[in-house]
């Protein structure tokens, strides 16, 4: 199982020691390999040894220096997934910083160490996530946590076509297929393949059906 590094910035000493411990406990394949006080620290890590996921919690910097670090390290780094935890109730914000393929999101709560594993979980597959409490301050799912290809095979699905059929249909792989009906079922938060258009309709990524 290949290891995955994780880098956490968080200003607080206490903190910065819960979310190692969280990481730690949680075992493989996660390992954490340096923590930092603030996020430019961290930056300045990723620009001497390879990470997988950064942990950035964003009270050191305003929202706009937020978005523009992510934005580099983005570009220096395209492999890295970023996970944001936030006090901020800004609907804008959280937008703005899902745009990026990779990127979550998650308000920080009592379940912040669920909804950390689980961010992670989906980061380490470059799958964005972001926490039920943010969700509900955009008032629908973010742009950017599916796309296009992903809702075309999302109602292929529904149309109870077989994943060779859809991948003929789309002109994509069957692998390809089975990669995006797999992040789906991620994102519902479902763990078969039956209850992933039931749950997609309740969610409201698909029509309800009467």
């Amino acid at each position: 199982m290949r290891v995955i590094k994780v880098v956490i910035t968080d200003r607080n000493d206490l903190t910065r020691k819960g979310l190692e411990g969280i990481i730690v406990d949680s075992g493989e394949p996660y390992q954490v390999v340096s923590v930092f006080a603030h996020p430019r620290e961290a930056e300045n890590y990723l620009t001497k040894y390879a990470v997988d996921i950064l942990v950035l919690d964003d009270q050191t910097l305003t929202p706009l220096e937020v978005i523009r670090l992510v934005t580099r390290c983005y570009e220096t780094h395209p492999g890295l997934g970023i996970i944001v935890m936030s006090q901020r109730q800004d609907g804008e914000y959280i937008q703005r910083m899902m745009r990026w393929g990779n990127a979550s999101f998650l308000l920080k709560t009592a379940q912040i160490q669920e909804q950390l594993l689980k961010a992670l979980q989906f980061n380490s597959s470059r799958y964005p996530f972001i926490s039920p409490e943010a969700l509900k301050l955009l008032g629908s799912r973010p742009v950017g946590t599916l796309t296009h290809r992903d809702r075309d095979v999302l109602r292929l699905l529904e149309q109870e076509l077989q994943v060779k059929e859809i991948g003929q249909r789309l002109g994509i792989s069957t692998k390809t297929v089975y990669r995006i009906r797999d992040k789906l079922k991620k994102i519902v938060d479902v763990g078969n393949n039956e209850s992933l258009v039931d749950a997609a309709r309740k969610q409201g990524l698909l029509d309800r059906k009467e």
